[in-house]
């Protein structure tokens, strides 16, 4: 005998089936949000473009009567100023000049000693007058760009042959213009040494009046200390010789030195020849 289902039951049982199922939503999740790093841009700074001056010249620390100059300690500890009389006979005529000799130089036990002299123009021409216009027109024409010769201008007047000059150059001072040049007298076939070599420089004051003549010893390292001997064991005799080419083999090397390889440095000489001034 089958069991009949409860029709109620039976109703419910429909229903159940007919409810249709609800699906499962996802759980919505936000993407992440993106945020671009802030930028941080720094703000330009403005600045002013750096006007390039020339140092100062050094202010003079040295007068002697109508000569004033800056003088470097590390050049020379002092000087002596005196005021030469006029010597109007023998080999050396001069005028009544100014000396300035340096002390305490780097350099001693040399030839020369370290002095800068101011000569009056006029009154050398008048004392020398087959001579000192000639030297002046030869200064003037380097100084205005003329081709050095085989020998260059100097005074006072020595009784010796310039040998040679070197590391030649026009250089203006504070009151004119001049040359500097490294250079020997001798009155032999000197080799070139550091006994005797000197730097000079030759100048004239812008108004003509006034010559100025700076010796200063100075050597290097390539030079034998003295001239006592022919280089290479040479007789006196081969070694005059030769003496022509020799010298010019020497230019050619002391010009190929770097100016800070001299003792002092040409760099040092200049600075004191180019700070003179003559006061009127």
């Amino acid at each position: 005998m089958k069991k009949r289902i409860p029709l109620i039951l039976f109703a419910l049982m429909l229903f159940a089936c007919s409810i249709p199922s609800i699906p499962t939503q996802p759980v919505a999740t936000q993407p992440p949000v993106v945020t671009n790093p802030a930028v941080v841009t720094n703000t330009p700074v403005v600045t002013n473009t750096p006007v390039v001056t020339e140092p100062p010249a050094p202010v003079t620390n040295v007068t002697c009567n109508e000569l004033a100059l800056y003088l470097d300690p590390a050049l020379a500890s002092g000087y002596d100023c005196e005021t030469v009389p006029e010597s109007a006979e023998g080999m050396e005529v001069t005028p009544q000049y100014t000396n300035l000799t340096l002390q305490g130089y780097v350099l001693s036990d040399k030839f020369f000693t370290p002095h800068i002299s101011v000569f009056p123009v006029q009154r050398y021409s008048e004392l020398l007058p087959d001579f000192i216009p000639g030297r002046i027109s030869d200064l003037q024409a380097l100084i205005g760009g003329s081709a050095a010769g085989d020998s260059l201008p100097f005074l006072p007047v020595f009784n010796a042959a310039q040998t040679f000059y070197a590391q030649y150059q026009v250089n203006p001072f504070v009151s004119g213009t001049g040359i500097r040049y490294l250079t020997l007298y001798a009155q032999y076939y000197a080799p070139v040494n550091n006994k005797d070599l000197f730097y000079t420089y030759q100048g004239l004051t812008s108004d003509g009046q006034n010559w100025v003549s700076a010796i200063l010893p100075i050597n290097h390292p390539i030079l034998p200390a003295n001239g006592d001997n022919p280089p290479g064991g040479m007789s006196p005799e081969d070694f005059g010789n030769n003496y022509e080419p020799y010298i010019t083999d020497m230019v050619n090397q002391l010009n190929a030195q770097p100016p800070e390889s001299y003792i002092p440095t040409l760099a040092m000489l200049d600075a004191l020849v180019t700070s003179i001034t003559i006061q009127p």
